[in-house]
């Protein structure tokens, strides 16, 4: 008897201890299978985490603002709008195109306001990222900076009293002439024979030059010239013809991070027509036609 109660025992014994360690085996399954399931989520966010620094690395905007310098005395391209409580807002078509190129790329803009003569010394500087439109790249300007396609050719206009008439350059010899320091229209004012050519810090104050009489006319871009004789009874303009080497592009430093994204894109928006909406939304169609 005590031999069978002795083999009963140790029957129950190894059950016992069989089904101990099952449980041990299912207990490790178990926990391995969680480790697995947790390494498999933190390797899947890994690469979610790799693959949105890798989008961000590639996309220079992404989550940043630039600062982009502008000349806001060019109507109607760079203006700023004060409202009642002194809040400024930039508006024109070289801003919107600016705004449109970074908010595409996922950044935002903080416009400069700076005389056009300070914009190059400014991005050499690093006080800004880039400039916006209404720079021509010259020979020159193509030696310290890098610029993006031209994105549009912009026509001229002589501004003078409606009691006088001025339809060409050649009408203006031997006349005193205001243009924008700086800019494009000094070369266009300087090459008339026998001008009295001078130089004045924006298309506003060239207006008033003329309008005082200390000048007989000024040159200033056409599509500006239409607003601010809207503006300004007792004048009257001649729309002179395109000049090819007369343009608008965006100015970048050189080895600039942004240059090739914003190009791509500025691009792309000319090639799909969501440039020339913007063109057409400020200027009327005489000049932009091709």
């Amino acid at each position: 008897m005590k031999k069978i109660a002795l083999s009963i025992l140790t029957a129950l014994l190894a059950g016992a201890l069989c089904a101990c360690s099952g449980g041990a085996a299912s207990s490790g399954a178990a926990a391995s299978g969680s480790t697995s399931a947790s390494a498999a989520q933190s390797t899947t966010s890994s690469a979610s985490t790799s693959a949105s620094q890798t989008a961000d690395a590639e996309n220079p905007f992404a989550g940043k603002t630039v600062k982009v310098g502008c000349s806001a005395t060019f109507v109607p391209f760079e203006s700023i709008e004060m409202a009642a409580d002194g809040t400024k807002t930039y508006v024109g078509m070289n801003i919107d195109i600016v705004k449109a190129v970074v908010e595409k790329n996922g950044g935002t803009v903080e416009f400069q306001d700076m005389p056009f003569k300070s914009l190059i010394a400014a991005i050499q500087a690093g006080q800004i990222d880039f400039c916006s439109g209404g720079m021509a790249p010259t020979e020159e300007r193509q030696q310290t900076l890098d610029f993006s396609e031209v994105f549009f050719y912009p026509r001229n206009a002589i501004v003078y009293r409606d009691t006088d008439s001025y339809p060409t350059l050649d009408s203006l010899q031997g006349k005193t002439v205001a243009y924008v320091f700086g800019t494009n229209y000094q070369q266009v004012a300087e090459s008339i024979e026998g001008v009295n050519a001078v130089g004045i810090q924006g298309s506003p104050a060239c207006i008033e030059e003329v309008k005082s009489k200390r000048a007989d006319a000024c040159i200033i871009d056409g599509a500006g010239a239409v607003e601010y004789l809207g503006e300004n009874s007792g004048l009257a303009m001649s729309l002179l013809d395109k000049d090819p080497n007369d343009c608008f592009a965006i100015g970048f430093p050189k080895d600039s991070p942004y240059y090739e994204t914003f190009n791509n894109t500025l691009k792309e928006m000319m090639e799909n027509g969501e440039l020339d909406s913007i063109i057409a939304s400020h200027l009327s169609e005489e000049f932009i036609a091709d």
